[in-house]
């Protein structure tokens, strides 16, 4: 009797542990089912016409996709086979526990599967590509303004349930695959069968979490797919996306090497990238000439040193521009003057980023590298500064927010950084007490009022102002102050390539319009004080507008990270310059270039790969930007092509139609143009490395 007793036991044992076993196994099978799912709901929803479900390069993003699914699967959630093995003669109730446990961690699991592939879905909407390292904003930025974004402009109730009902689906299958072991004991197993299939079983997930039989496991290079932007971005789930964002995220710390850039670019040294990047200039005396450079004396001798006001505008895309029409879709107000023809409007430019503050670090600084200013580098001062050398030349400097300033630490971390002062939306409130505001800070048109009279003020007091401005307004949960009356706009007048609804569509087309407004404004109010006589200014958009426009191939890469860029230079301050191509390919890079060359005679000035967008153009100038892009860092365009990932160059071709196509056979220009590109990103990203990796070994 004790015998068979004990024999019974051991068929229990071996019973639990299989309902452990099949549930694993369908929980891997529901999971990646799932995220199967979610990676065809991108293709139904987003993929652009010219992106078919039969075409080869889908076909190896679903099979890629779930080859990395199945790898995350089988780490997440196999051990469990083995951990079960511990518990396998356990008493009654550590199983128990162990079971309970086990089904806890299988739903949170799915839940949150299946919550980052709803987000992914949305991320790559409106930042047209997976989830990326900006992400980690969420937390960085003003979270409760996110949150409060999100509830205005998605269904999250709707989303959130969607996402627990499903989930729970999913653990009730598995759960209930699992337990019919338990009705259907295995009476007749033997331990050796058992064995072998835990055998298998580890063996098999020790494959999958591999993710190939190769001789390589299964890495992120082997996610580039296709040549298109969109069928690539289909690989990651969003699970794996964030994985590789935070991976991202963690190279901040930017190790003891600054010549990991250079080295992957090939160059010896930096400079040899130097004189590659700067096209054949060599060192005169030491080093620091490759570094710096000793502006020209431009400007004539009675000439005053002019006020110089940069505006980087948020979510200032050049794309809608195309579709204003004065009677009809008014998108521009106050500031069409200024763009047609009262100041010049580069039409074919791109953002150095395509987020505000890697965007705003690298207009500043000429950094590859963001976050930099929020991590234990932002305590250096770098001499890569656009604002110092104003400084040095005895400007005022301050930095204009209509938001708070202490987003992303900018009221500390700038004043290392060449400005004296950083003003933001509770000084305006102290000037204006009755300014509108919404959830991002104050409207745009009371940060410009106050800049007028700050210029103004400082005009009287004989002081010359360096001022950058950074607007707010133009952003998500889009809403425009109850004031402010639109001119007529119709979203029918951007027909098809409006990728959002039409009550979406109006409310960003207003707060367009209001922004361009006040920009305008500001512009007249200047004009009207009789400053613009002496004041250079530039504008820019932090990076392309969301939403609105889709860009899932790269047929569109010049409108995805396109924005405009806009100068005026009064005639006093211009030194026989020629004709200004104002169609030329510009980006972020040459407006402190093109500022200095105006504002700053005889001044050592940080050697830049940005140009003079006044002086003759460059035979092999492209627009850069530092954007991910196919996996990899460095958007570069040009009138001969495109570049798409610097690091492993995707080319393309324009046609005739004006679209970039995918090519095999670059142009040697393009490649040249390339080749130049990637030795001053490597350079650039060179001189931040090294200044950020001294500044913290002298702090230890």
């Amino acid at each position: 009797m004790r015998i068979a007793s004990q024999s019974s036991t051991n068929l229990s044992y071996r019973t639990r542990w299989s309902c452990v076993f099949r549930t694993v196994w369908m929980l891997i099978l529901l999971a990646a089912l799932g995220l199967a799912l979610a990676r065809f709901a991108l293709l139904y929803f987003q993929a652009p016409a010219t992106v078919s479900l039969l075409q080869a390069d889908v076909g190896k993003a679903f099979w890629i996709g779930l080859r990395f699914d199945l790898k995350f699967l089988a780490i997440l959630v196999g051990p469990f086979i083995l951990l079960s093995l511990l518990f396998y003669k356990a008493s009654a109730t550590l199983w128990k526990g162990f079971y309970a446990f086990f089904l806890l961690y299988a739903f949170v699991l799915l839940v949150a599967l299946n919550l980052l592939s709803v987000v992914n879905f949305y991320y790559l909407t409106f930042y047209q590509g997976p989830i990326n390292a900006l992400i980690f904003g969420f937390g960085e930025d003003d979270t409760s303004a996110i949150v409060q974004t999100m509830w205005q402009d998605f269904p999250v109730v709707s989303l959130l349930a969607l996402i627990f009902i499903g989930s729970s689906v999913q653990w009730w299958l598995a759960k209930r695959w699992g337990q019919w072991r338990l009705n259907h004991p295995l009476e007749h197993s033997s331990a050796m069968g058992l064995t072998v299939i835990v055998i298998i079983s580890v063996a098999l997930l020790a494959l999958l979490g591999r993710g190939s039989v190769g001789k390589f496991p299964l890495r992120s290079m082997h996610m580039t797919v296709s040549q298109d932007a969109f069928v690539n971005s289909m690989v990651p789930s969003g699970l794996h996306a964030l994985d590789l964002a935070r991976k991202e995220r963690s190279s901040n710390n930017l190790g003891k090497d600054p010549n990991k850039a250079l080295d992957l670019a090939g160059y010896a040294t930096w400079q040899e990238a130097a004189q590659h990047c700067y096209a054949g200039v060599t060192p005169t005396t030491d080093d620091q000439s490759l570094l710096f450079q000793s502006s020209p004396a431009r400007l004539a001798a009675d000439t005053p040193a002019p006020h110089v006001v940069m505006a980087l505008m948020e979510s200032w895309g050049r794309q809608l521009m195309n579709y204003d029409d004065p009677q009809r879709n008014d998108v521009l107000g106050q500031l069409r003057p200024w763009i047609d023809g009262k100041a010049d409007y580069f039409d074919n430019a791109i953002s150095s980023e395509n987020g505000t503050h890697p965007s705003l670090e690298a207009v500043l600084l000429d950094t590859p590298i963001s976050p930099l200013t929020q991590s234990l580098y932002g305590y250096h001062s770098y001499d890569t500064s656009r604002i110092q050398p104003y400084k040095d030349a005895g400007y005022r400097t301050v930095f204009l927010t209509a938001g708070p300033g202490s987003w992303r630490q900018l009221n500390t971390v700038l004043l290392r950084q060449g400005f004296d002062e950083v003003l933001d939306e509770t000084d305006i409130l102290t000037r204006f007490p009755d300014a509108s505001s919404h959830t991002w800070g104050l409207d745009d048109e009371w940060m410009f009022k106050y800049a007028a009279e700050l210029l103004k003020q400082a005009d009287e007091q004989g002081e010359k102002v360096m001022l950058f401005m950074l607007s707010v307004t133009n952003h998500p949960p889009y809403r425009i102050p109850a004031h402010y009356t639109p001119a007529p706009l119709d979203t029918t007048a951007l027909g098809t390539d409006m990728a959002t609804d039409p009550a979406m569509g109006l409310s960003i087309l207003q707060t367009y319009q209001y922004a361009n407004n006040s920009l305008g404004e500001f512009l007249n109010t200047l004009e009207q004080q009789q400053l613009l006589d002496h004041t250079l200014f530039a504008a820019s958009g932090d990076h392309n507008g969301r939403t609105l426009f889709a860009y899932p191939d790269s047929t569109k890469l010049a409108y995805k990270f396109g924005v405009p860029i806009l100068f005026y230079i009064p005639t006093a301050y211009k030194q026989n310059e020629s004709p200004v191509d104002l169609h030329a390919w510009s980006s972020h890079q040459d407006i402190f270039p093109t500022l200095w060359a105006h504002s700053l005679p005889e001044q050592q000035l940080p050697r830049s790969s940005g140009r003079n967008l006044y002086s003759p153009p460059v035979q092999d100038a492209m627009a850069v930007s530092l954007s991910a892009s196919d996996g990899g860092n460095g958007v570069a365009i040009s009138e001969v092509g495109a570049i798409s990932n610097l690091w492993h160059p995707h080319y393309l071709h324009w046609t005739e139609e004006g679209n970039l196509v995918p090519t095999n056979t670059p142009s040697a220009q393009l490649v040249a143009q390339g080749k130049r590109q990637l030795a001053c990103l490597a350079l650039s990203d060179w001189r931040i490395r090294h200044q950020a990796i001294a500044s913290t070994q002298h702090t230890h």
